[in-house]
């Protein structure tokens, strides 16, 4: 192999790894634990609009883009479909483990740049009689100053969130579980 062809592999390889996930900083741990505060808050009281205001933006335009619905359209049908979901449902116990986060850093095509990390959260709900269990990653993204929040627990809100953010295509996320509570 020449010389140029293994500089243009190892180029290659090294292009295609991400950056290596680094601690948050204090200014970034401080923003994020204020908004996941709020939206854990607003999960425990079913509040479907403090939910779907924490959805990040760029989310909200690809699934608009992709109906053919208005963004603010689509937010107010998005409460409104929440707060039906969450009706009759109790809520309780919303914990997020903020111990041991990694944030990635990645850029969009335009050259915004994203950090994110996932963040292992748990609640129980309660609904016809049924008391279970949820444990499942929560995707938080700063996108520009503000922190925002999108449950990755299966393969549509994972290619939603990889549409939204292309860096996160093809990556692994940890399973979400639901048990019984006893």
């Amino acid at each position: 192999m020449t010389l140029f062809r293994f500089f243009a592999v190892l180029l290659a390889v090294l292009m295609a790894h991400p950056v290596a996930a680094r601690p948050l900083d204090a200014g970034e741990a401080k923003a994020l634990d204020a908004s996941l505060g709020a939206y854990l808050r607003a999960i425990g009281r079913s509040d479907a609009k403090g939910i779907v205001a924490a959805l990040p933006p760029r989310v909200l335009n690809v699934f608009a883009g992709a109906t053919g619905v208005e963004t603010r359209k689509l937010e107010a049908t998005l409460v409104d479909q929440t707060r039906t979901l969450m009706k009759g449902t109790t809520v309780r116990d919303v914990t997020a483990d903020q111990s041991d986060l990694d944030a990635g850093e990645d850029a969009l095509a335009d050259g915004t740049k994203v950090t994110w990390v996932l963040i292992p959260t748990a609640f129980v709900t309660e609904a016809d009689g049924a008391v279970m269990r949820n444990e499942q990653p929560l995707l938080a993204v700063e996108d520009g100053e503000t922190w925002y929040f999108l449950r990755i627990d299966g393969p549509e809100r994972q290619q939603l969130a990889a549409l939204a953010y292309p860096f996160l295509a093809g990556r692994e996320f940890p399973p979400a579980t639901v048990t019984a509570v006893k």
